[in-house]
């Protein structure tokens, strides 16, 4: 029986027993004393708290509002993240125990959690690096179809876990969410995307982004992905689409369930688009692939924001309407936080039908494909005209930044845009360009802000997946930059441009390529005047001032995807590799590494958390 019943019986029992004694007790003030016990209890259970220690980084972007910026961080500055120093490592060097690929650590009260990509385990690390729990899924799983054609795993963390006060909530690309108990590991519930009684069950629903925390209920973003699938021959179509869940925390129960687009189906006649890649038929859609992109939520308003991937399978044109594809794709959406109500909806790239089977170049139409918003909306304010107006900004894989009002969705800046062919270098680049767009390039996942500006990562793989021949889809990456712009995008403050890396090898250690760019794919980190990020070539975590892109520190860490935290002096980054064809030397240019780490950096010497040892908590 819940908690909440037990104490209501108990209640009812006190009340008919302060009746029969109401002559000689005050059962009143007993009454009034219980059901405020009963109140307290019923609410907790119903309610979920993040840390409210500013030290924490508790989820992937350490707050709802999508900053990835630590503004309690008072220990590591400019002046001494030089002197930084690897404090442990999780496992130990030298050690014969193996963890998969890492790529997103949280922080709680020095604690660390994360799971592995590949043999998927989930762990609770103590403030000296020591375990204290792990957790692995064992029940049989429903694998999806397709993700191995891009290198992707059927299960594994891929994503920061969302760690509250009693409870830790993570997905998996396998579909599934698990509550684990924060103290013990324990599985309190999980649900499965894939199967029933799940609404709109999918076979190959995954969980890209990473769950956060609005209204005392869990936001889980995830969907279809079925650009592997779309790719398969005699492939039909695509019948999936992008959700957004509102979950219980305490029994996993779906509150509301947002689906992205209309509901595939038969296409009448059959859609056929052609590239130089060949004619692509198409029987169902439109599908709207997997919501990869980690939301935000604004309480003020009780607006959740995120963005969407391309299509995968397009919409039946008519007369009135000729296009491919519906509003939501590529696009950031609005909705009601508190039913999962569509507020509005931005596109950005219209037209973007794509899979692992199609060109991600249109010649004739000029258009890049796949070019799809990951980059989590983040909120605050600007000037706009004369007036403070709370807007969302996020990064697009075509290479801009984005700027939009936040209670009407209008288009307010933006960047400039790289549109012409892909070729290197390109005949013409505008200076403020902040990443060529491609299949794997722009601006992915993990933008930052401090409320002073903008920080963006950037990738320059202008020719994967763009080539006219599909037997040389796969292209090295020629740059990759960080760079700080005004929270309006209308101006640049510095640029971070990453040195070419001279050689890099197959998987035999020969060198295939040379002076390939360094793109910086993964999230950035900002605290207390410094910028922290990973480089995926040279396998750097590399350290700028926030406020002049000085370089602060350069460490080199192995092949790596994780972007890097920083919590309580510390920062915090995992390792590993196995994005995106681990298995071909072709694709050497980046570092592979199915053995991953967490590694913790600090000052040396004694510390906050050094001190803390193994926790009390």
């Amino acid at each position: 029986m819940p908690t909440f019943m037990v104490c209501r019986a108990f209640f009812l029992f006190i009340l008919n027993v302060g009746i029969v004694m109401s002559r000689t007790i005050r059962w009143i003030d007993t009454l009034v004393c219980l059901f405020s016990i009963v109140a307290c209890i019923e609410a907790k259970e119903i309610s979920i708290q993040v840390s409210k220690d500013p030290n924490d980084w508790p989820m992937y972007n350490r707050d709802v509002v999508g900053t990835r910026c630590n503004f309690a961080e008072t220990r590591l500055s400019p002046d001494n993240v030089p002197q930084l120093v690897e404090k442990w490592r999780f496992p130990p060097a030298g050690s014969t125990d193996k963890i998969g690929v890492v790529h997103s650590p949280v922080a709680v009260n020095g604690y660390i959690y994360f799971g592995t990509e590949n043999s998927p385990a989930f762990f609770k690390l103590a403030p000296d690096g020591t375990v204290k729990w792990t957790y692995r899924y064992t029940k049989p799983r429903k694998i999806a179809p397709g993700l191995a054609l891009f290198g992707l795993p059927a299960s594994g963390f891929v994503s920061a876990a969302l760690v509250t006060d009693l409870t830790v909530f993570v997905g998996d690309i396998g579909g599934m969410v698990f509550a684990l108990d924060r103290a013990t590991g324990a599985e309190r519930w999980t649900l499965d995307t894939r199967t029933a009684p799940f609404p709109g069950a999918h076979a190959s629903n995954c969980i890209f982004a990473s769950p956060i925390i609005a209204n005392d209920m869990v936001i889980v973003a995830g969907g279809a992905y079925e650009h592997g699938v779309a790719a398969m021959p005699g492939n039909k179509g695509c019948t999936g689409r992008g959700f957004v869940l509102a979950l219980s925390p305490d029994s996993g129960k779906v509150l509301w369930k947002y689906d992205v687009g209309p509901e595939a189906k038969p296409l009448v006649p059959p859609v056929r688009i052609k590239d130089d890649w060949g004619e692509h038929v198409f029987h169902m859609g439109p599908s709207t692939s997997s919501v990869w992109c980690t939301p935000s939520f604004d309480e003020a308003s009780q607006t959740i924001f995120f963005g969407t991937d391309c299509h995968n399978s397009p919409r039946q044109p008519t007369p009135d309407d000729p296009s491919l594809s519906t509003r939501h794709s590529c696009a950031v959406v609005a909705l009601d936080a508190r039913t999962g109500r569509e507020k509005w909806v931005t596109q950005v790239n219209p037209g973007d039908v794509w899979n692992y089977a199609m060109r991600a170049y249109d010649p004739t139409a000029g258009r890049y494909k796949d070019q799809s918003i990951g980059d989590t909306p983040k909120i605050y304010s600007i000037d706009v005209t004369g007036a403070k107006t709370k807007v969302v900004g996020c990064g697009c894989k075509n290479g801009g930044f984005y700027v939009f009002d936040a209670g009407t969705g209008k288009l307010l800046a933006n960047t400039p845009t790289y549109t012409g062919p892909p070729v290197h270098p390109p005949p013409q680049v505008d200076s403020r360009v902040l990443a060529f767009p491609g299949a794997i390039g722009g601006l992915q996942t993990g933008c930052a802000t401090d409320g002073k500006a903008i920080y963006t990562n950037g990738i320059d793989m202008l020719r994967l997946s763009t080539d006219a021949k599909p037997g040389r889809r796969l292209a090295p990456p020629t740059a990759g930059r960080v760079v700080s712009i005004s929270l309006d995008a209308a101006l640049e403050r510095w640029r971070h441009e990453r040195p070419k890396v001279p050689a890099v090898g197959d998987a035999n250690g020969k060198p295939m390529y040379t002076d390939v760019g360094d793109p910086v794919a993964s999230g950035i980190a900002i605290g207390n005047g410094v910028a922290y990020f990973t480089t995926t070539v040279s396998n750097k975590l590399v350290a700028l001032d926030s406020r002049t892109g000085a370089m602060l520190k350069e460490i080199s860490i192995g092949p790596v995807w994780s972007g890097p935290i920083v919590s309580r002096g510390r920062v915090y980054v995992g390792t590993g590799n196995q994005f995106f064809s681990p298995g071909s030397a072709q694709e050497s240019y980046f570092p592979k590494s199915a053995n991953g780490a967490v590694i913790s950096f600090g000052l040396p010497g004694e510390d906050e958390v050094s001190r803390m040892k193994r926790g009390s908590e």
